[in-house]
């Protein structure tokens, strides 16, 4: 009798993805605009090094979030966006929402409904073509999540086995994003896009520093506008996507 080499468990992949939010579901909706950002990376030590060797050599050495950027620290700001893009495999993915459309009338629920789709539509099915199961590990910022009450590991771990057919996740930590160079920059990728909406909606500048890092992070895609729906990827692996809907 011939031995079955292709029963058993597949060979697992595992990758670790960084999560960020930007606005508040629960304020009006003249706030218009809330987004969740995910960093994905597969060795995330690559990423951390480059970073902070970059910081050092720029004798820059404040937490870098988007609220930071401004005409004198702009220069810094492109840097870190050309070291994030020249980062093999790194993943960025995020959900936008629009509150004058959508309306929460629960918005713990409604966060950690949106947090399950985007990490478990940031997981990679294709490895399955590879005979391999992508697994993820979160790790979330501190005032990313509510209490340990909120069933948020939980909600997302259901939408996770929904959507890849599988208990994908291994866990979530929360960790306070200034000890974490890939929530930090989650959190400048994710304020770039949030803004770029602003932008389009006409509630901020498009001439001071952040518009102009926008910009920039539309050039390195080769985009017109972040405004919009996207699902970019480049020759060295990097993958871009926004969703809106």
């Amino acid at each position: 009798m011939e031995t079955d080499t292709t029963s058993g468990p597949k060979p697992r992949s595992h990758v670790f993805g960084f999560l960020d939010e930007t606005g508040l579901l629960h304020t009006p909706a003249s706030d218009r605009f809330f987004g969740l950002g995910l960093v994905v990376l597969p060795s995330p030590r690559s990423l951390h090094r480059s970073t902070i060797n970059l910081k050092n050599s720029l004798h820059f050495h404040q937490e870098l979030k988007w609220s930071s950027v401004t005409p004198a620290n702009l220069a810094i700001y492109k840097k870190l966006v050309d070291n994030i893009f020249s980062t093999p495999g790194i993943r960025f993915n995020c959900k936008i929402v629009d509150k004058t459309i959508k309306v929460s009338n629960n918005h713990v629920r409604s966060y950690n409904g949106y947090a399950g789709y985007l990490v478990a539509h940031s997981i990679d099915q294709s490895a399955s073509k590879d005979k391999t199961s992508e697994y993820i590990t979160i790790l979330a910022d501190d005032v990313s999540t509510n209490s340990i009450t909120d069933q948020f590991e939980k909600m997302v771990r259901l939408r996770i086995k929904k959507v890849t057919r599988r208990n994908a996740l291994f866990g979530i930590i929360r960790l306070e994003s200034h000890a974490v160079t890939e929530i930090q920059v989650c959190d400048v990728l994710l304020g770039a896009v949030a803004y770029a909406f602003k932008m389009s909606d006409g509630t901020v500048s498009t001439v001071g520093a952040k518009a102009k890092l926008v910009r920039h992070i539309q050039k390195k895609l080769g985009v017109p506008a972040l405004s919009t729906d996207l699902d970019i990827r480049l020759k060295n692996g990097v993958i871009f996507k926004i969703d809106s809907k």
